[in-house]
């Protein structure tokens, strides 16, 4: 399921789950109009509530405020139900504004979708967040997946994942799973 946050100031930013190992940051990601860049996975993060975009399987996209940290960072991730994995960009102050979030993926879905898109505004004063959580078995499919923006045409940012089969429960190894602690 795709997910946008809001930033402070209530204007939608990025949001799409991936996960990703805790591997290097990627070698050659596009930063045509990135002031700052971060790129990894965490566990799925709760959504606070839905926007309607239109260009996706679902329909809609999840956002989400103040996301936490990546728990790594990096472009290796593990293809695993409740796995969220994304980008965090801060644009320069010229590329400000409404763009298109794009995420290219292996086949979804009966139809067998590989392209998803949704509005959001890109800032130059907040950290913005656009990622990809797994939550469907049909969305848990190894392969290259690129999440890009683009603002009048122009690429602000794109960065490739590589999505494998896991080798144990990256859920289970970064504590996602576990009950909530009660006193």
């Amino acid at each position: 399921m795709f997910r946008a946050t809001h930033t402070g100031f209530a204007k939608a930013a990025l949001c799409v789950a991936l996960f990703v190992c805790g591997t290097p940051l990627a070698a050659n990601p596009v930063t045509n109009g990135v002031a700052q860049l971060e790129y990894g996975y965490m566990c799925k993060v709760a959504t606070e509530e839905e926007m309607v975009a239109e260009d996706t399987i679902s329909g809609t996209v999840s956002l989400v405020t103040d996301p936490p940290p990546f728990t790594y960072r990096g472009t290796t991730v593990p293809a695993e139900i409740g796995v969220e994995f994304g980008v965090r960009v801060m644009v320069l102050p010229q590329f400000e504004g409404p763009a298109t979030v794009h995420v290219e993926h292996p086949p979804h879905g009966a139809a067998g979708i590989t392209h998803e898109s949704w509005q959001t505004y890109l800032s130059a004063d907040d950290m913005g967040y656009a990622s990809f959580s797994f939550e469907a078995d049909y969305e848990v499919t190894p392969g290259t997946w690129t999440m890009s923006a683009s603002s009048n045409g122009r690429i602000v940012y794109s960065v490739t994942f590589d999505v494998i089969a896991p080798m144990g429960s990256a859920t289970d190894a970064m504590g996602c799973n576990e009950p909530d602690f009660v006193s």
